[in-house]
């Protein structure tokens, strides 16, 4: 049985607002990072991982990433609503790397796999059967 490769990306959930659930319901439509630590990831299909301090990570969903580009503080503000990012929260940092997120979709929550190799705190990657 051929073996495949599954990419998804730590979303910290640490926050009132569950940005995971948001991206896998289609609400938020940019995921944003202080660095470009995703655009190796553009154009695939990924697994959105919901992260929380002192938890386990979570897969609850999918997303493909289909764009990437940079803005400063002043751009952010005219995309916040699809950011869901609040004004003067700790991700409200200046400058910020943006992702589209398209064909978003739920799934039952289940455990990020045991043989997951983490690349930094932003993405890990999985064989799957």
């Amino acid at each position: 049985m051929a073996m495949a490769k599954m990419k998804g990306i730590f979303v910290n959930e640490d926050g009132c607002i569950r940005y995971a659930e948001a991206i896998v319901s289609g609400i938020k439509k940019v995921e944003t990072r202080s660095r470009n630590m995703l655009r190796n990831l553009v154009g695939e299909r990924v697994a959105i991982v919901r992260t929380r301090r002192g938890k386990s990570p979570v897969i609850v969903g999918y997303a493909d990433i289909t764009a990437v580009w940079k803005y400063d503080a002043e751009q952010m503000n005219n995309i916040r609503k699809f950011t869901l990012i609040p004004s003067g929260s700790k991700y409200d940092t200046g400058s910020r790397w943006c992702y589209w997120m398209s064909r978003a979709e739920k799934c039952n929550p289940y455990p990020l796999p045991k043989n997951a190799v983490r690349h930094g705190r932003s993405w890990c990657e999985w064989e799957e059967v």
